[in-house]
C-alpha cells in the first residue's frame, strides 16, 4: 500500500500547468490516468448538493441553533431534525484542503439558500475530519437570492479569475445551464456531491461557454 501511495504521488506531478488525476485508486488507474488542468476556483451549492435537508425544509419549528451529533458527523436543529452531508462531500472537501494539487485553488460557496445565517452556522459546525470543519475549507461564501450567474460573477471578481477558470457543482440542473453560458464548467449533482461526478467534472474541465454541462440529463434521454 505504501508503494502504491508512492507511485501515485510521483505520478501526480506538475507538468506545464497540467496534472494527473488526484483521486485515482489503483496502479492501473495511475498508468492510464488522464492529464488535466486544475480549476483555479471550485464553487459549490449547499442545499441538496453538500447537505440535506434544505434549510427551508426546517421551517415550522426547526432551524438554528444546530447542535453537533456524533462528533460533528451530523447536526440536529432545535426541532430535532437531522442535517447530514451528502454522498462523498466529506472525502472531497478533505482532498481539496489537504492535497497539494489544489494548493493554488480557491474553494467557494455559491448558494441561494433561504436561510443564510443557518447555512453559515452549519458550515462552522460540520466536521470534515478531526480538527477540520467546512469553515476551514470554504474561503468565500456567496449566499443570497438571485440567478447563480450573479454568484459566479462575484466569485470570479473576488478571486481575480476568469469565469472559465471556475468549476461549479449544483444539484439543480437549471443553475448549471445558466452558469455554463457564461463560461463556467458546471457539474450537475442531482443526488449530492459524489466522487464519480467530481472526477468526471475534472476530466471534462474546462467546457468553456458552449452551454454544455457535465452529467446533462437531456443527453441521457437521447
Amino acid at each position: 500500500m505504501k508503494l502504491l501511495s508512492t507511485l501515485v504521488n510521483r505520478s501526480l506531478h506538475l507538468a506545464g500547468g497540467r496534472y494527473q488525476h488526484p483521486l485515482i485508486s489503483s496502479t492501473s488507474e495511475v498508468i492510464f490516468a488522464t492529464s488535466m488542468s486544475i480549476p483555479k476556483v471550485f464553487a459549490f451549492d449547499l442545499d441538496g448538493c453538500v447537505w440535506e435537508p434544505e434549510m427551508y425544509e426546517l421551517w415550522g419549528g426547526g432551524g438554528s441553533p444546530f447542535k453537533s451529533k456524533d462528533g460533528g458527523e451530523t447536526l440536529v436543529d432545535r426541532g430535532g431534525n437531522v442535517v447530514h452531508l451528502l454522498g462523498d462531500t466529506r472525502y472531497i472537501m478533505k482532498e481539496l484542503k489537504e492535497n497539494t494539487l489544489y494548493k493554488d485553488s480557491k474553494i467557494n460557496v455559491a448558494s441561494r439558500c433561504d436561510e443564510p445565517s443557518w447555512a453559515q452556522e452549519c458550515i462552522k459546525k460540520f466536521k470534515v475530519v478531526e480538527g477540520m470543519h467546512l469553515s476551514d475549507v470554504f474561503q468565500n461564501l456567496e449566499i443570497y437570492k438571485g440567478n447563480k450567474t450573479t454568484h459566479l460573477r462575484a466569485i470570479a471578481e473576488k478571486n481575480s479569475v476568469d469565469l472559465k477558470e471556475i468549476i461549479f457543482f449544483d444539484n439543480e440542473v437549471q443553475h448549471c445551464y445558466d452558469v455554463s453560458k457564461i463560461g463556467v464548467t458546471a457539474v450537475h449533482t442531482p443526488n449530492g456531491l459524489t466522487k464519480k461526478l467530481f472526477e468526471e467534472g475534472l476530466r471534462k474541465y474546462p467546457l468553456g461557454d458552449s452551454g454544455e454541462i457535465v452529467n446533462d440529463p437531456k443527453k441521457k434521454k437521447k
